[in-house]
């Protein structure tokens, strides 16, 4: 008869000292999905700021990060992305501070007309300033860190029926409004009806004349190729359509300290060639395009800028007051004080 197999004690302490460290190896070299998304094609300036953002979190030694990009809205709308945000379902989202507006109204004062710095230089000051970081850490308060102001260019207007350089011409006219109570009220301040769609219906709605202009920056015009159904543009620089690059305070949280340091790193970077390759494209290709494709462009005077100015933002400051209280009073003063710095 064969004796039974005996294991000796050390071999069953090394077997399972070798089992838990393989075990744990693994777990440290698991790599983390982070999904960016967006609602922009690729290309655009904002796309390939999120893509570098993508490749350095990636190849960075202080994160176990596998991020991937998705563009055009493939993880859903506006607020599909916003509340993948809040419940952890989306790690990181990069989108203008108007689709915020519902969740953390204080951001409204981004969508403000005829109120920020027109020259980018000035705006980059702002952008970077703490009045500017106190705004954007009020969204924690809904789930969601606000990392960093994305510049994506200044806003004009295109239409199919007249030029909107000059205020008597917006009375009466249709025009799509992104989800913000402050573009309502601008909207009807001009005079103008404004109309609620998803951004992915915009070009149709324009092509078929369900609406009658729109509001966009001009990378964001070309990109979406709005100007191949428009008929004027006015240069206006009335506002930003600034990105706000935000996280997954859930996901956020998990990060250990250096692989947030790295992540901020890398949205900086990001925000960087944004904001080189929104100034060269709006040049070098947007205007060239609007221009062959035989759109009447415009710019108000200044004389024209300021009725406008004086026509919809003291309406839109009041509103904000009301609508957010002594708090929203202390932030409308903070970024007075801090735009007064520049010359306008």
């Amino acid at each position: 008869m064969s004796k039974p197999l005996t294991v000796l004690p050390w071999v069953l302490i090394t077997l399972l000292a070798v089992l838990l460290n393989t075990t744990a190896s693994s777990a440290a070299n698991a790599q983390v999905a982070m999904k960016i998304a967006h609602v922009v094609p690729g290309d655009a300036p904002r796309g390939r700021g999120a893509s570098k953002v993508a490749q350095l979190v990636t190849d960075d030694h202080r994160c176990t990060i596998n991020a991937k990009v998705y563009p055009s809205a493939q993880l859903g709308g506006d607020t599909d992305l916003i509340e993948g945000l809040q419940i952890g379902s989306i790690e990181m989202v990069i989108l203008p501070g108007s689709f915020l507006v519902g969740f953390q109204p204080l951001i409204g004062i981004l969508d403000f007309p005829f109120f920020l710095p027109p020259e980018w230089s000035d705006l980059q000051q702002v952008h970077e300033s703490t009045t500017m970081r106190m705004l954007l850490d009020t969204t924690e308060e809904k789930g969601i860190v606000s990392l960093a102001i994305w510049h994506t260019g200044y806003k004009i207007w295109t239409s199919n029926l007249r030029s909107l350089h000059r205020l008597d011409n917006y009375s009466g006219l249709k025009a799509r409004v992104m989800p913000s109570v402050i573009l309502k009220e601008q909207g009807r301040l001009f005079g103008l009806t404004a109309v609620g769609m998803p951004f992915s219906e915009t070009y149709s709605a324009l092509q078929t004349g369900a609406i009658d202009a729109q509001e966009n920056s001009i990378t964001t015009n070309f990109f979406m190729k709005f100007h191949e159904v428009q008929n004027f543009a006015a240069l206006t620089n009335h506002g930003t359509l600034d990105q706000v690059v935000m996280v997954s305070k859930i996901w956020w949280e998990d990060r250990a300290r250096p692989c947030q340091e790295a992540i901020r790193e890398a949205v900086e970077f990001g925000g960087q060639l944004t904001a080189e390759l929104t100034n060269t494209i709006v040049t070098s290709a947007a205007i060239p395009a609007f221009e062959a494709r035989g759109l009447t462009i415009t710019q108000p005077t200044d004389e024209e800028w300021s009725q406008m100015q004086a026509a919809v933002l003291p309406g839109i400051e009041a509103l904000y007051v009301e609508g957010n209280g002594a708090r929203g009073q202390a932030v409308l003063d903070a970024f007075k004080a801090e735009i007064a710095q520049y010359n306008r």
